[in-house]
């Protein structure tokens, strides 16, 4: 099996997509790449743009990851299938009471607070946007939030391996 160039890999994996059509894996890169753009896009339309950096960050981080784990599969000599990227389980059933039947009970809860906690945000961000202290507390979220995330999680992988 011929290896394939590890700098390219790399070059191609910093944009979401890219490094799987690399790979040969098209309709996954295509439909990785369309999902990054799209974030946000969709976050301003719900006047939630500041979020879209925290959106892609762990969106841009799976992708850059997962392609070389890919490249190593196929350096192996593994077969691969350019399988879609998130949506396989559901587009291949025939009927929409097959597709609701496969939605696991915790998804279905986990999706609902996603969808209650973005409106949430939509809403505050339409009836604070003209105050001084929301623009300064906004501020404060998207400069701060991922420097605290890393010492909180820092934190709690320390204690949790000492119990």
């Amino acid at each position: 099996m011929e290896r394939r160039n590890g700098f390219l890999t790399f070059l191609s994996a910093l944009i979401p997509g890219v490094g799987y059509m690399y790979l040969g894996l098209v309709k996954r890169g295509v439909q990785a790449l369309m999902l990054f753009l799209l974030i946000e896009p969709v976050c301003r339309l719900l006047s939630i743009g500041y979020l879209s950096d925290i959106i892609k960050l762990p969106f841009w981080f799976y992708t850059f990851f997962d392609t070389f784990s890919i490249a190593r599969r196929l350096d192996r000599g593994e077969y691969v299938p350019d399988v879609d990227f998130i949506f396989k389980k559901y587009t291949e059933m025939p009927n929409a009471q097959q597709f609701s039947a496969n939605i696991s009970r915790n998804f279905l809860i986990y999706f609902a607070y996603a969808l209650i906690v973005i409106g949430t945000l939509a809403i505050i961000d339409k009836l604070f946007n003209g105050y001084e202290i929301y623009s300064l507390i906004k501020s404060y979220i998207s400069t701060y939030f991922f420097p605290v995330l890393f010492v909180l999680a820092g934190v709690y992988l320390l204690f949790k391996n000492k119990r």
